[in-house]
């Protein structure tokens, strides 16, 4: 991405932090999603509906899923509502109450659980990742902020790479949504350095110059 672009987005965090600031109620197809203060608004960005776009388009029923990350837990919900079993984690204490809130407010049926990437999950094989990482490399030093940042040397994808083994097998599809906002030769390194590539599965291009992707994470072979 241009410099140009890099300086118009920086302040974006800090703006949305303080829309946040008040609870919000997002609507999405059927579903109605509170947003608590501190956790990610699914609807400010591009990258959420993308994700949920290429969901929409699999065919998930009788899969057993796994959503990392969670936030308000809509991914988990609109692929329970499409047949699958899911389990919706993320890092934050607030994330996972909101994820209990919407899950009663939708009449959704999910395993939640308050983890660390895959801290608190034990092993066991999934049909599906997704994946909706925190972008920008900074030390988050509250827990709202690690919906945003990934740590100064991407210690966030470190983590990722290096844990996720024990909960694939051979057909898993890991699914992770990425701009360029990023810095993707980094986080393709770190892929590489732990056994993995990332495959570009979607395109879109957003506003001004700006890019979302969807990438398959598959073992190197």
């Amino acid at each position: 991405m241009n410099r140009l672009i890099r300086k118009i987005l920086a302040p974006v965090p800090s703006l949305v932090r303080w829309y946040l600031s008040k609870k919000r109620t997002y609507h999405y197809k059927d579903l109605t999603i509170e947003v608590m203060p501190g956790v990610f608004h699914p609807g400010l960005f591009f990258s959420t509906n993308l994700l949920l776009e290429f969901v929409l388009q699999q065919n998930l029923k009788g899969s057993v899923a796994l959503e990392i990350g969670a936030g308000t837990g809509i991914l988990s919900l609109v692929a329970n509502k499409m047949g699958a079993i899911v389990t919706a984690t993320d890092i934050s204490s607030i994330a996972i109450e909101n994820i209990h809130a919407n899950a009663k407010k939708n009449n959704a049926s999910i395993s939640i659980v308050h983890s660390d990437l895959f801290t608190n999950l034990p092993p066991s094989v999934y049909d599906w990742i997704f994946v909706n990482p925190p972008y920008y490399p900074k030390q988050p030093k509250k827990e709202e902020e690690f919906a945003w940042y990934c740590g100064e040397q991407h210690e966030y994808f470190i983590n990722l790479f290096s844990t996720i083994h024990p909960f694939l097998s051979d057909k898993t599809r890991t699914i992770m949504v990425l701009s360029d906002v990023c810095n993707l030769n980094t986080i393709f390194k770190i892929a590489a350095d732990h056994g993995f590539q990332l495959v570009k599965v979607l395109e879109k291009k957003i506003w001004i110059d700006g890019k979302n992707y969807i990438f398959e994470i598959k073992q190197a072979v």
